[in-house]
């Protein structure tokens, strides 16, 4: 018999600490809001494919909460690449950022 349960939902803190390392273009003193990372990111997708005029890979500052609280765990590669860049960290490792199963399948035995 299998029962899936989904798997314990935990804060990113390494993007959380990695965005409020970095200074607000527009608020002196402050780090980074997350709609000002949410912008950068859009920023940097748009330069990657100027040609493709959709928005499927923009992000919003709900995509980026939602990326803090653990609820987004694997991003695309594009949004992947572009938060490293603005984060100015090297690997999806350094933003805690790793593909997990979204359900534990449990195992018990029948008799």
């Amino acid at each position: 018999m299998f029962s899936a349960r989904h798997s314990t939902i935990t804060a990113n803190v390494s993007i959380i600490a990695a965005r409020r390392r970095i200074a607000s273009p527009v608020r002196a003193a402050q780090h980074l809001s997350r709609a000002e990372l949410a912008a950068a990111i859009n920023v940097l997708l748009e330069q990657t494919d100027p040609d493709d005029g959709s928005t499927g890979n923009h992000v919003d500052v709900r995509w980026v909460g939602k990326l803090e609280r653990g609820e987004h765990r694997w991003p695309s590669d594009e949004r992947r690449g572009a938060l490293r860049q603005v984060l100015q960290v090297d690997t999806d490792t350094d933003l805690g950022l790793c593909r997990r199963p979204r359900f534990v399948a449990e195992v018990s035995a029948q008799d």
